[in-house]
């Protein structure tokens, strides 16, 4: 995964593979497991401060884009849920379609000096999740979301798993210097993500 900020500050890097090839059968906090993505996430120049080049940020192809992989799960009772990825739960929020997932970590950066431990990032992934006969309303192309609610069921459980194959929306990193002096003080990249349900 192409996403080195999160997952990755909160364990470290060895402890996270070793992790994933331990485990042949991850099993998902909750009991409603929706589904796991791949998501495609694109820089959103318009909403992003931050030098998007600097080592700290998410490496991007030369289309602006970095890939990553995630799986849905919650409790059927309530909104309570997560966001999983290699391996690491992520608190997340359900309501309605929307899911909304942030985390704060530790994460240091080349600009804030090598003495600085406590400069911080908040990352936040929200989401509207589609069904399948609503993705096939938006041919399965966020850039055709507008917003509403398309036609179609919603998302929900079935007999043959949870309906769910689409996800759009945002994820967004802000950079916070702590106590250090960093340049800049604060900055925020943004992206534009799209999943599409593998399994």
């Amino acid at each position: 995964m192409r996403l080195k900020h999160l997952a990755l500050s909160v364990l470290p890097a060895a402890a996270v593979v070793t992790a994933v090839a331990c485990i042949s059968d991850p099993v998902y906090p909750g009991n409603q497991l929706m589904g796991t993505f791949q998501f495609e996430a694109r820089l959103d120049p318009a909403g992003t401060t931050c030098d998007a080049s600097m080592p700290e940020f998410a490496q991007l192809d030369d289309a602006g884009v970095f890939r990553f992989e995630g799986t849905f799960s919650k409790n059927e009772d309530g909104g309570v849920g997560w966001f999983t990825v290699q391996g690491f739960n992520r608190d997340a929020k359900y309501e309605g379609q929307t899911v909304d997932s942030t985390l704060s970590a530790t994460a240091p950066r080349a600009s804030c000096g090598t003495d600085c431990k406590d400069s911080k990032i908040e990352e936040t992934l929200k989401v509207t999740l589609f069904s399948d006969s609503q993705s096939r309303e938006l041919n399965r192309d966020c850039l055709r979301f507008d917003g509403g609610t398309p036609d179609g069921s919603p998302p929900g459980p079935t007999e043959n798993g949870y309906d769910v194959a689409m996800a759009c929306g945002s994820l967004t990193d802000v950079f916070l210097p702590g106590p250090c002096t960093c340049t800049p003080s604060t900055c925020k990249t943004a992206y534009k993500v799209q999943g599409v349900r593998r399994d």
